[in-house]
């Protein structure tokens, strides 16, 4: 690709350095620019490169005042009319340049359609990447706070200390971010968000959440209330993650805190409900009842919403205890990262489908508590590793009546549990969205480099590799089975019985190795050795491996992108942001 205002040719930089550094015998013996991370930007190239053995980020200006300071604090090399400073490719390095330079680190994408990837093992980035560089797809990168990574001293204690799924991919926020934000430098991606998933509020904390308060001193017996410990667990963890520089946007999940009692007229009648409104809200209630007006018409679209002062009153009861709390949180991560970031509030992890009507209280009272929603992700009828099971046509006027109301709002939805829907139903609430829309994935990156181990031949590393893990899992649901999990149950009976039939083999798609295999990266020997995270991620450096993993992650991501309508939404988020700049 021709890079016309330098007149330099991608494929042709690493000559254009060998012939500058052979003539003036500059003393490298090595130098290789990798062509995925070449970009131009604001009138300088920049690139990372291998110099003698050395990661090098690269900038190549024609006047000095076109390179970044982390540059400029290094001697250049000139050559005819180019400038090119060189600096060791670190972190520190690209947090200062990214402090400078933000378009090229990480951004808030705010309501914009895209894609959101859970990367669970980070050998998933660098095929991720090429594959949004080469489909033209916009995405944020995430984990979920706490299930996927956790603090540092939780991912890295022994086991024991604390549940087993805390943090099962052995990620901790310094880890995770730092390198999402060097690979995606390395890769030359242009623009791409970054957001702490999930940060999860709950009345129920384990005793683990305290221990974790208490740095392994405390008890839940002695320690704070449990929804104390939560609040505090998220602030570490918005500690942890900020501190990179490299977090763009939250998602704040309070829904253990909806209080469903305030909506069953038998428990609480009118007059009670009153009257707790009115203690509740004191000073706020004429806000919230001006806010939400009881017997205005809603027109939303071809929709209408109508409520009634009793609904209104029960609705912010029902949503009070949960919007407090996550205002807390969207404060807290506001004065460590400034102004500029994405605010998802997650509604989907609920005993019931998300209601028009509460839906519109909350985005509503969101805006009135000074917390203006981005992205939203109802409850649609979604579940994690499933097809959805609905008839198609009710799911996309469901959605419909739901995004027009996140549309007045300037929200979008958001699809959570995103992973193992056919391409139909990616369609469906495409259409429902008019193509506005966010989806996540994360588990099925990690089934398919499973499924890729499973595929080598019987006897190899790395089909043993997947027997062992398969055997773990197995180990693993027994356990859960013997608590009390249901699912587990059900799984674990299934498989037994295909196990005592003739010609059983062990496969990727068991269905309980697809719901529970996510414990096995982070699995521990009970020294604190880690099982099996040193070799997966040895193997998928293997270039076979890595290539059919690399097809797998293309496919499933041009599957997903292609039927959601997200092809080409990198360029129009940059055409966008360049027309809004000029």
């Amino acid at each position: 690709m021709l890079i016309e205002r330098y007149g330099v040719l991608e494929s042709g930089v690493r000559d254009v350095f060998k012939e500058y550094l052979r003539a003036e015998k500059a003393g490298f013996r090595r130098f290789k620019p990798l062509s995925r991370s070449i970009r131009l930007h604001d009138d300088a190239l920049y690139c990372v490169a291998d110099v003698d053995g050395c990661e090098k980020a690269v900038c190549v200006v024609k006047t000095p005042d076109k390179a970044p300071k982390v540059f400029r604090e290094e001697s250049p090399i000139r050559f005819g009319e180019y400038i090119v400073y060189m600096v060791d490719f670190n972190v520190e390095n690209l947090r200062k340049l990214v402090a400078e330079k933000p378009e090229l680190g990480p951004r808030s994408l705010r309501g914009y359609p895209r894609l959101g990837l859970g990367v669970r093992m980070l050998f998933t980035l660098p095929p991720l990447i090429d594959a949004l560089k080469e489909l033209d797809v916009l995405s944020d990168f995430q984990l979920s706070a706490g299930r996927e990574f956790s603090l540092r001293e939780v991912v890295d204690a022994k086991p024991g200390l604390y549940p087993e799924w805390l943090g099962h991919t052995g990620l901790d926020a310094e880890r995770l971010y730092n390198t999402i934000a060097m690979e995606c430098f390395k890769g030359g991606l242009e623009a791409y968000g970054t957001e702490i998933d999930h940060l999860i509020i709950t009345r129920q904390t384990a005793r683990a959440l305290t221990r974790i308060l208490t740095h392994g001193e405390g008890s839940a017996e002695e320690g704070l209330e449990d929804l104390e410990s939560s609040m505090n667990y998220n602030r570490r963890i918005i500690d942890e993650a900020s501190a990179t520089g490299f977090v763009k946007g939250i998602t704040v999940d309070a829904s253990d805190l909806i209080r469903y009692e305030f909506m069953d007229p038998d428990r609480w009648p009118r007059e009670a409900v009153r009257r707790r409104f009115m203690e509740e809200f004191d000073g706020e209630a004429e806000q919230v009842l001006d806010t939400v007006k009881p017997g205005h018409t809603y027109k939303i679209g071809s929709y209408e919403l109508v409520f009634t002062e009793e609904e209104v009153m029960r609705i912010a009861l029902k949503y009070r205890l949960c919007l407090l709390k996550v205002k807390e949180l969207y404060e807290y991560f506001r004065s460590k990262v400034g102004e500029d970031f994405t605010y998802e509030l997650s509604l989907d992890e609920t005993p019931e489908l998300t209601e028009p009507k509460e839906l519109f209280y909350c985005l509503s009272e969101c805006s009135r508590m000074g917390m203006p929603v981005d992205l939203v992700a109802p409850n649609v009828g979604f579940f994690k590793r499933e097809d959805y099971p609905g008839r198609l046509d009710e799911l996309e006027e469901r959605v419909r009546v739901l995004s027009a109301i996140a549309e007045r709002f300037d929200a979008v939805l958001d699809f959570h549990s995103g992973s193992d829907k056919r391409a139909e139903v990616y369609r469906a609430v495409s259409r429902a969205c008019g193509g506005r829309l966010k989806l996540k994935m994360s588990t099925i990156y990690q089934l398919k480099y499973f499924e890729t181990l499973a595929e080598f031949p019987e006897g190899s590393e790395e089909r043993r590799l997947f027997e062992e893990i398969w055997d773990y899992t197995l180990d693993y649901v027994k356990r859960r089975a013997s608590e009390g999990d249901e699912v587990a149950k059900r799984q674990l009976e299934e498989v037994l019985k295909r196990m005592g039939k003739p010609g059983f083999v062990k496969k990727p798609d068991d269905d309980f190795f697809r719901y529970y295999s996510f414990i096995v990266v982070n699995a521990k020997k009970p020294s604190g050795e880690r099982i099996f995270k040193e070799r997966l991620y040895r193997l998928a450096s293997k270039k076979e491996v890595r290539e059919r993993y690399r097809r797998k992650v293309f496919e499933v991501t041009k599957m997903v992108a292609e039927a959601l309508g997200l092809l080409g939404s990198r360029s129009g988020y940059l055409a966008s942001r360049s027309a809004r700049n000029r």
